[in-house]
């Protein structure tokens, strides 16, 4: 019996990730200072977006051409199910 409380309560604890989850996301400095050195479509975009089921915002970076490609298939997606 004490080992399966034992074994309940391991499953039940969270351990952390690993790293530094902060290192991952660039600051606006860091956003700023690579999209002097770089050309206009590798700049980076950073913004606040609500992942689907919750109201807390996520800062999600991505590159300038990533966006307009998403973008542009969205686009195409649309036109083709709405014609």
């Amino acid at each position: 019996m004490p080992f399966l409380l034992l074994l309940a309560w391991q499953a039940c604890t969270v351990s952390r990730p690993e790293g530094n989850s902060a290192k991952f996301t660039p600051t606006d400095a860091e956003v700023e200072q690579y999209n002097a050195r770089v050309a206009p479509e590798e700049r980076i975009v950073c913004r606040l977006e609500k992942p689907v089921g919750t109201y807390i915002s996520k800062r999600v970076c991505r590159l300038q051409a990533d966006v307009d490609a998403t973008s542009t298939l969205h686009r195409q997606q649309l036109r083709r199910v709405l014609n």
